[in-house]
């Protein structure tokens, strides 16, 4: 028998069998149904034994059912007590607020964390930035901007944040050695910054340059746009960048400015357990009103 990896199976199989359903236990936890399904099957397997008989009206459990209902309900019973010792710390504006988000995205989010550190001085807000998507359902971080398509997790709140259209720049530097091209037929006679295979599924640039440019003609590759600007900027190939970015960065040249461009989507994503609590709350009104006020 495995060891049970995640105490809070224990808790969703108690709430399946005080419910006798799948989609009311759903509903008492806010989760999805196949969520429930997902975590109660998990926990049979590391008990290598069953929990429920299933049955055309529900859930009746076993006799090891009966045994995890007397555990769950001191789960429960603690669970109640500890919510009522945080409920005040979750409705104040205080402590540590965890964002997540890659490094490119920085330079776009950094004005609305300044409205958010002034308006709330006493939430200490704390930015990791990674290309790996932290799980918010661990506690991981409480509020993410993701990049790219919708997330599509049931258990997460995901709203619309921004969009930005970036296109191809090059440096003064570049320009003076190698020139501009033309058009999409001299794009073979440049070097490009290209994305690490596997790090950049979500920037269209990087796609783009993996699926039309010559890998021979691709002179670095990084794993975060913020390096792949930096690159771009010291000359050492044609690259993608944000418009917005590009205009605020000296010495920079358009390149197929109507040929070629591209749209990243960004979303604020939060984990449905935490989005009504008074911090992460505040963080989104934050950040919607500075994006949509842009």
């Amino acid at each position: 028998m495995d060891k049970i990896g995640d105490w809070q199976d224990i808790h969703i199989a108690y709430i399946v069998a005080k419910q006798g359903t799948l989609t009311a236990a759903a509903k008492v936890l806010n989760i999805h149904h196949s969520t429930v399904l997902r975590r109660v099957e998990q926990l049979e397997q590391q008990l290598n034994t069953r929990l429920f008989h299933r049955h055309a009206r529900g859930y009746k459990v076993t006799e090891a059912g009966e045994k995890l209902l007397q555990v769950g309900k001191g789960i429960d019973d603690t669970l109640g007590q500890l919510q009522h010792s945080i409920i005040a710390a979750d409705s104040t504006l205080q402590g540590r607020l965890l964002l997540t988000t890659v490094s490119g995205a920085m330079e776009m989010l950094s004005p609305a964390c300044l409205q958010f550190q002034q308006q709330h001085p006493h939430v200490q807000l704390e930015i990791i930035l990674k290309q790996q998507k932290l799980r918010l359902d661990h506690g991981q971080a409480h509020v993410a901007i993701r990049a790219g398509e919708k997330p599509t997790d049931p258990d997460y709140v995901v709203l619309p944040l921004c969009s930005r259209r970036a296109g191809l720049y090059a440096s003064d530097e570049y320009v003076a050695r190698y020139g501009l091209p033309n058009s999409v037929a001299e794009l073979p006679n440049h070097y490009f910054v290209g994305g690490v295979t596997g790090f950049n599924n979500t920037v269209p640039y990087f796609s783009w340059v993996d699926k039309v440019i010559d890998s021979k003609q691709v002179c670095v590759r990084v794993s975060e746009t913020a390096e792949a600007t930096r690159a771009i900027y010291h000359g050492l190939g044609i690259g993608g960048m944000q418009h917005a970015i590009a205009k605020r960065t000296t010495n920079m040249q358009p390149i197929l400015e109507n040929e070629l461009y591209w749209q990243l989507d960004f979303w604020l994503v939060t984990h449905v357990s935490v989005h009504r609590t008074a911090k992460v709350q505040a963080l989104c009104q934050v950040f919607k009103h500075y994006f949509s006020a842009e």
